[in-house]
């Protein structure tokens, strides 16, 4: 018979009961863990560890099937080990390699999340969660894209003198862009740090603009035409 600890955590990890500790993983590093960083109170570590953390979490949203957890849980951790190597001619591989594997599990959480929380017949409270959580992994999938670029194309960003262009600088600029509102305090310089500023703009509005007419749709009543 479970303790009261392992049934509490059972419902707060199960799949089918909405992605909750998703979206409270992604709010507090996005929102209280990245602005530390930018104001130097935390240590970069903090955060690649809130971002292991993320993708260990992403493998008990989308599946309940151990082998797959446990995959994914390996995979995070390796990511974590990787981004500890710093950054010299072979970290830079091991980084990139690192950001493509990232990237390719986050986009796979975003598929399998609406998969399963956005479709009819799921509660209101788990839709709105996973709809939030799908939003904020899109701005974290591309900060981490946009990480990519600087690693391979250093100057491919230009921000305000006597600033640092930092990971938590760059989540900032994809929410940013994610969001439309293009404060200009920073700005892509290199032709694939713009085509994908552009593209996650237009990925950033067709999704709500999806979103709302989905959720429109399904609760307008069906009307019926009378055949002559």
């Amino acid at each position: 018979m479970r303790n009261p600890f392992a049934k509490l955590s059972f419902q707060f990890w199960a799949p089918d009961r909405g992605p909750y500790a998703m979206l409270f993983l992604l709010s507090f590093t996005l929102f209280v863990l990245a602005p530390l960083l930018s104001a130097r109170v935390i240590m970069p570590l903090i955060l690649e560890l809130a971002f292991s953390a993320i993708l260990i979490c992403g493998a008990f949203m989308v599946s309940s099937r151990a082998s797959v957890r446990l995959l994914t849980v390996a995979v995070g951790l390796l990511s974590m080990f990787f981004r500890l190597l710093g950054i010299s001619v072979t970290g830079k591989i091991i980084v990139a390699l690192d950001t493509f594997v990232s990237v390719g599990m986050l986009s796979c959480f975003v598929l399998l999340m609406a998969r399963h929380f956005l479709g009819r017949g799921r509660a209101s409270k788990h839709r709105i969660s996973s709809a939030v959580s799908i939003y904020l992994l899109l701005g974290l999938i591309w900060s981490r894209l946009y990480q990519l670029v600087e690693l391979m194309i250093p100057g491919s960003f230009r921000i305000h003198e006597g600033e640092i262009l930092s990971a938590a600088s760059l989540s900032y600029f994809s929410f940013v862009t994610l969001a439309t509102l293009g404060y200009g305090d920073i700005v892509p310089t290199h032709i694939i740090a713009r085509d994908l500023a552009v593209l996650e703009a237009i990925m950033g509005q067709l999704y709500l603009v999806i979103l709302i007419s989905g959720l429109v749709a399904e609760g307008s009543p069906t009307t019926y035409t009378d055949k002559p």
